[in-house]
């Protein structure tokens, strides 16, 4: 049995209540592609396209797999030079003026996400050609930064978006498979994810709520692979209440770091989830995270989200830790035919 250290119990409360009266979705964060200036909506849509290519190859093969052609796919949507169009997302839009915070948002977690955990094994694949579980990890990364592309551009695949809006448990086990395990480029090396959990169950009612869970995560393991010292980062994930989980993300950091931290983050790091507080990034990807949190809870601000523990972050010795809550699923006899499912997204 998996023993959690008293010191993750101790991040926050361990009662934490809900306002909502129905179940969080996951929808609220959409951005039309109206919003967007019409080079930016070409730009989208190649990138939508590239990345869900994927998923898409993934399942016409599932139960008889060709690697050589999956890799072949993962090198060339990668010399296809897909980053370059993510960096320059925005820049047409940003010109009219109609440059948003909702724009703003959706194209920070559309830039990184899976997108940034894809690219990265894909580099690790190219020093070891061949390795099967790490084409599954890009297929992985890949399918969940589609859904969170259709989560945030409710235009861009429109059918598709319609069956992630339909009911469909997902349990725990569909976060952690993908993560544990998991190896991906950091800026000074590769870095490895592994899991430690001790929940079993269902965690998402729904694939649109599970790009909210995933845009969270990837925003902290993103964070987490820029920074960690030592290329380990470990996410956790167990129950603190009745129906209700925790998931931490720590890793350990350089001196330098934990100066920054202590010396602009603010008393219990609550301007971390502000925005603007950051290291060569854009300080949005935390805000984005305590504003679905927040949503998630019914609380009335992401700030109230953070100083009531709902997510935040500390440093406890060299090690960094993120956290957020969550709150679990349980099934009622509403089913949708998951073959529909599967056959539109491609990896569900």
């Amino acid at each position: 049995m998996l023993t959690i250290p008293r010191s993750l119990y101790e991040l926050a409360p361990t009662t934490l209540a809900s306002n909502r009266s129905e179940r969080f979705d996951g929808a609220g964060y959409e951005v039309p592609s109206a919003h967007f200036a019409p080079p930016d909506r070409i730009l989208l849509d190649r990138v939508y396209r590239a990345i869900n290519g994927l998923p898409l190859l993934w399942n016409s093969m599932r139960h008889a797999p060709d690697y050589t052609a999956l890799e072949d796919y993962v090198r060339r949507v990668e010399a296809e030079a897909l980053m370059n169009d993510a960096k320059h997302l925005g820049e047409a839009t940003r010109a009219t003026g109609a440059y948003t915070p909702a724009v703003r948002n959706a194209l920070h977690d559309i830039r990184g996400g899976g997108l940034t955990v894809f690219l990265g094994t894909a580099e690790l694949l190219g020093m070891v050609p061949g390795d099967r579980d790490m084409i599954r990890r890009c297929v992985d990364a890949a399918r969940d930064h589609a859904k969170i592309m259709r989560n945030l551009l409710p235009d861009i695949d429109p059918v598709v978006r319609a069956a992630d809006e339909a009911t469909k448990a997902h349990g725990i086990d569909h976060f952690t498979s993908k993560w544990d395990g998991m190896a991906t480029q950091g800026p000074t090396g590769p870095v490895s994810v592994g899991v430690q959990c001790a929940f079993e169950g269902a965690i998402s009612a729904r694939c649109l709520e599970t790009s909210s869970i995933d845009r969270v995560v990837y925003n902290y393991v993103n964070n987490a692979v820029r920074f960690a010292a030592g290329g380990a980062v470990t996410l956790w994930v167990f129950p603190v209440a009745d129906g209700l989980t925790r998931w931490v993300v720590q890793n350990a950091i350089a001196p330098d770091q934990s100066a920054f931290l202590a010396e602009k983050a603010g008393p219990g790091f609550e301007r971390l989830f502000a925005g603007g507080v950051t290291r060569g990034g854009t300080g949005v990807g935390l805000a984005n995270c305590a504003e679905i949190v927040a949503d998630c809870f019914g609380l009335p601000s992401p700030a109230e989200a953070v100083r009531h523990g709902y997510l935040g972050a500390t440093t406890q010795g060299t090690d960094y830790h993120s956290w957020f809550h969550w709150p679990a699923y349980s099934p009622t006899t509403q089913r949708t035919d998951s073959r529909v499912v599967e056959q539109l997204t491609g990896v569900v």
